[in-house]
């Protein structure tokens, strides 16, 4: 049997090879303190990092180099396996995924909605190109995005309190990536995660940072799990699959820790899925979601909320195949998110 271990971390953080203000000792030395095992580092349109022997594991820190591109200022698209991305930022989105995909890269599509906020100099366009073979996955909430969004200019009087609490702030995933991501879900697995967009920018000549690593690494974290077997072998390896495969949940960890919250599929022939895996719908399949505190949790099956439940426990059958994932928010407030159970309709 699969020994599935929960490993915490977090996705897409920045150095000082793009614009970032850490350097990579840095950004590692911040995991260690925030008590992330794994992170992924996202410079723009630079491999330096991986130029400079960054990837491996560092003190039982696994750290993946990957990179942000813009491709034509059409979205942003987070890269890994990947040797070079030279000239990626000059092509259309489809180009730049052939791109990737001629040399065996995979892509998880960035703050996919963009934003507009002039004030701030952040003019990202929203994602448009899901259908190719390379998207895996997308960040179903940017944190970053979301705080930036929430302190817009007309709020600058509150900026301090925003800065203070932010989890009393940020909204969560929007409606509209959930329900993108439910109908890509319906024709193939897509993993949803968190992203940080962490670059502990500091404020003119104060050296005051906002959010500096350490503590943004305890705002949203990504639980992945992994066999025990593979991350014993290769540990960034691993966590690049289970990142790639959508295999754990996004924990909005500042509100309250999610470790040890499990979801499994137990199919009628004994076999248990786990987060992110596929198999032929069947009835009599049990979805089950263990949390470690009392929550409001919402099955939602095919995009539509099935079943809502205050608990700490639940278990539900679905009646029909499709794809199956769990919410759940503390006092109203967004705080964890699986991925998905695709349980599929057998071809006739």
């Amino acid at each position: 049997m699969t020994r599935w271990i929960e490993h915490v971390g977090v996705l897409h953080v920045h150095s000082v090879y793009s614009d970032g203000r850490g350097t990579v000792p840095e950004i590692l030395a911040a995991a260690r303190e925030a008590g992330c095992r794994h992170v992924v580092l996202t410079d723009h349109d630079c491999l330096a990092a991986t130029r400079e022997g960054w990837g491996g594991v560092y003190d039982d820190i696994a750290l993946l180099v990957g990179c942000e591109v813009t491709p034509r200022r059409q979205g942003h698209v987070l890269l890994l396996d990947v040797d070079h991305c030279d000239g990626y930022a000059a092509r259309h989105n489809r180009a730049t995924l052939d791109a990737v995909q001629a040399q065996g890269g995979k892509a998880i599509i960035a703050h996919p909605m963009g934003a507009d906020l002039p004030h701030l100099r952040i003019r990202h366009k929203p994602w448009f190109e899901w259908d190719h073979p390379v998207v895996r996955g997308l960040e179903i909430w940017s944190y970053s995005h979301d705080w930036v969004d929430r302190v817009a200019w007309w709020r600058f009087p509150f900026a301090y309190a925003f800065w203070r609490r932010p989890q009393e702030q940020v909204r969560g995933p929007a409606p509209e990536i959930l329900a993108t991501w439910d109908r890509l879900g319906a024709a193939r697995p897509v993993a949803g995660w968190g992203g940080l967009d962490a670059h502990a920018f500091r404020v003119g000549l104060t050296g005051w940072t906002i959010f500096p690593y350490a503590r943004m690494f305890g705002f949203l974290r990504n639980h992945l799990f992994i066999p025990e077997e593979a991350l014993r072998a290769d540990p960034a390896g691993a966590v690049r699959a289970a990142l790639l495969n959508g295999n754990g949940f996004t924990c909005h960890d500042v509100l309250a820790d999610g470790a040890g919250a499990r979801a499994g599929a137990l199919l009628p022939d004994g076999r248990c899925l786990q987060l992110g895996q596929s198999a032929p719908f069947r009835p009599g399949t049990v979805l089950t979601l263990s949390l470690p505190r009392v929550a409001d949790v919402t099955w939602v099956e095919n995009g539509r909320a099935r079943w809502r439940e205050r608990c700490s426990r639940l278990a539900v059958r679905p009646g029909v195949p499709g794809v199956h994932r769990f919410e759940a928010r503390l006092d109203g407030r967004p705080w964890l998110f699986t991925n998905p159970f695709y349980l599929r309709a057998e071809a006739h």
